[in-house]
């Protein structure tokens, strides 16, 4: 009677690990974030391409809505270049025009801003590009993206100069062929200080059939006036359809027969042992 309780310990001890080793083993694979303190396979800075996130610039501005995924071109993971140096970083990610050697942010009056985890601001009055961040799908299937946003053209006095030259900015969630979802998000009231308290905001969204390598994007276009636009974006993709989400099933359903196999086996076992425990009692009795 003590090996068959062993056994039968033995059984529910490997029965409960198989059942939570299945979501955590398939769970990495459904989800991406960007923006968040802590990410869920969400980039890594200097690198392009982790987990799937690219940080890219097109030159192509003030496209109402409409989005060209041919035009867009990797930024650098840099420490050249002066605008950095306003935010206090030691590098970000930066168009290669603006980290050129002897390129004057200030001539500029370029404030181009991309940390790598959500903040893309295309901050430039001469000669603006739209930043974008962009992310690759692993695998054929179907994707839900949801993208918290504040973003526009931000007012603000400093050292005595005006900076009211923005024109609102226009944001975009695209794929490599479509525009899914956008906003124009305009200019924030003056409240004479760099807050970002006002600032429009918003969430775009959409569902999309992807190939695996076909990218999703978020655009922000600053439009005709680049000047005092930014944007930062709190991103989630979530897979609802593909490879990876038939095979997560066909293991929890594998496991689930293999549980109720085992269970059988055991009740058998069980009830066998029982009997023949009940025909030994009636032998002594004789």
């Amino acid at each position: 009677m003590k090996n068959a309780k062993r056994m039968a310990g033995a059984a529910l001890a490997i029965l409960i690990s198989m059942v939570l080793a299945v979501p955590a083993q398939a769970s990495w694979q459904r989800k991406w974030t960007i923006g968040y303190e802590k990410n869920t396979n969400g980039p890594e800075k200097e690198v392009q391409g982790t987990n799937g996130w690219y940080f890219m610039f097109s030159e192509d501005v003030n496209t109402e809505g409409k989005f060209d995924a041919s035009k867009v071109k990797e930024c650098i993971w840099t420490d050249t270049g002066s605008c950095r140096l306003w935010y206090d970083y030691k590098e970000m990610w930066m168009p290669e025009p603006y980290a050129a050697q002897g390129y004057d942010c200030l001539a500029s009056s370029c404030w181009w801003r991309m940390d790598g985890n959500g903040i893309m601001d295309p901050n430039v009055k001469v000669g603006a590009v739209s930043s974008v961040i962009a992310w690759e799908a692993p695998e054929d299937g179907t994707y839900s993206i949801c993208s918290d946003y504040s973003a526009g053209s931000m007012l603000f006095d400093w050292t005595g100069k005006d900076y009211d030259e923005g024109d609102g900015l226009t944001l975009m969630l695209c794929t490599d062929t479509e525009t899914v979802d956008y906003a124009f998000c305009g200019v924030m009231p003056d409240t004479g200080r760099k807050v970002v308290d006002h600032m429009p905001s918003g969430s775009l969204k959409g569902e999309v059939e992807l190939r695996k390598g076909e990218k999703i994007y978020i655009v922000a276009d600053p439009g005709e006036n680049g000047g005092s636009d930014i944007a930062a974006v709190k991103m989630e993709i979530n897979q609802e359809e593909g490879k990876s989400i038939r095979t997560f099933w066909k293991i929890v359903l594998g496991t689930g027969i293999a549980v109720c196999f085992l269970l059988i086996v055991l009740a058998v076992f069980l009830i066998l042992r029982s009997r023949r425990a009940e025909s030994d009692l009636d032998e002594d009795d004789e």
